[in-house]
């Protein structure tokens, strides 16, 4: 018999909060700045223009999350994050979560809305252009999407490999020559 349990109902819930932690330190790269090498909490404040009474918690909710690691009061990056947001690598796929932060966080906050209504919460919300009207006609938003798509595929070729470690293919022998159609 199960028992209820709050913590999956709190984790979901919640999970804004992370997940807008690490959309927040995308946008002021946070992982490109560690890249080099880890910084103290005085150097990344100043570095990153964080006010000094959010520092240290937006700091320490990165390691909370895995996301950093501290040492002897120094911020580095984890081996996932120095590989895959850093922006000046080409495994970078923060792409994806920069549109995400900026246009689909805001989207989805009128969920509750969109679901009472089925009115479009997007970019046409109140008569505006369809998205790709207004993709291509913008060359800045249309780089944007395109650095987003970059990051998604980056980050399913990264996982392909992993999903065929140790399996063996063989070609496979045909009884007869395929036919033309």
């Amino acid at each position: 018999m199960n028992e209820p349990n709050i913590e999956a109902i709190m984790q979901v819930g919640l999970g804004f909060w992370a997940s807008k932690t690490l959309l927040s330190a995308i946008e002021m790269e946070v992982f490109t700045e560690l890249a080099s090498h880890a910084e103290d909490l005085n150097a990344l404040q100043g570095r990153l223009g964080l006010h000094p009474r959010s520092a240290r918690d937006f700091l320490d909710a990165l390691v909370a999350l895995g996301f950093l690691q501290r040492v002897n009061g120094k911020y580095s990056n984890t081996p996932s994050t120095d590989k895959f947001l850093d922006k000046r690598k080409p495994s970078y796929v923060g792409g994806i979560l920069e549109m995400a932060n900026r246009r689909l966080y805001p989207f989805w906050s009128n969920l509750t809305a969109a679901l009472r209504t089925g009115e479009l919460q997007n970019e046409a919300k109140g008569g505006g252009p369809n998205f790709f009207g207004a993709l291509y006609a913008d060359p800045e938003n249309l780089k944007s999407f395109l650095k987003a798509m970059t990051g998604i595929s980056t980050a399913a070729n990264a996982s392909s490999p992993a999903s065929f470690r140790g399996r063996t293919t063989r070609p496979q022998r045909m009884s007869a020559p395929p036919r033309e159609i």
